[in-house]
């Protein structure tokens, strides 16, 4: 009975023996998770950045190319414009929800085309079939990195300890109102920072941070017409 008595007390016992420091677990992980996350969204970021760096550099080379060698490309110029403007007018919204435009998938055949049937030496025309081939490389990484991302799973990861860790500052604080609410206002008001930054960026191509298309509109002003 003894014995007995002895296990009641014991499931009886004041939580107040939760010490402070065992909020440091949760919170550790919290920051951990935090870290992981930011450098995930920071990189796909600059992965975004550079997928589009290249697709207009690729551009500018073709236009270059077809002004300087050989012509009977002179339609060159043309499907590159109708391309530039497939990407800046159409795809560019529909990656938002990571998908791509068809409109530009044509146009980009249309100009794959005309690079293999433009009638220039043939050392010229292997250049901007090479050139050609970059750009569609370019593209699908951009639509890559604009399907994939963000990933739930890390971010229902950081939500989730992040309220543990809430829970863990109340545990510990159990018989002290007042400094178990301003524990809990700062740690969240630290996490709703955090979490707000890097997800205001975590899609690359979705406002209200995306990453613009204005690079690729300039190349309008240097194209043909019409």
């Amino acid at each position: 009975m003894a014995e007995l008595r002895l296990s009641r007390d014991a499931l009886r016992a004041d939580p107040e023996g939760v010490v402070p420091p065992f909020v440091g677990v949760p919170a550790t992980l919290f920051g951990l998770l935090m870290t992981f996350l930011s450098h995930d969204v920071w990189e796909v970021n600059g992965m975004a950045y550079r997928a589009l760096a290249q697709e207009r550099e690729q551009l500018v080379t073709l236009g270059a190319l077809s002004e300087n060698h050989g012509v009977d490309a002179a339609h060159l110029p043309h499907a590159i414009r109708d391309y530039v403007e497939a990407v800046v007018g159409l795809e560019w919204k529909t990656m938002e929800n990571g998908e791509e435009s068809s409109e530009a998938e044509s146009a980009l055949n249309t100009l794959t085309r005309a690079v293999s049937s433009a009638k220039i030496d043939p050392p010229y025309q292997r250049v901007l079939v090479d050139t050609v081939m970059k750009l569609r490389s370019a593209r699908e990484q951009r639509l890559a990195v604009a399907a994939a991302y963000p990933d739930d799973r890390k971010w229902a990861a950081v939500i989730i300890i992040a309220f543990i860790t809430q829970v863990s500052l109340a545990v510990a604080h159990l018989e002290r109102v007042r400094p178990q609410l301003l524990a809990q206002a700062i740690f969240a008001a630290a996490a709703v920072v955090a979490i707000s930054l890097v997800a205001s960026v975590a899609e690359p191509y979705a406002p209200p941070n995306s990453v613009g298309s204005e690079s690729l509109e300039q190349l309008l002003e240097k194209l043909p017409n019409g």
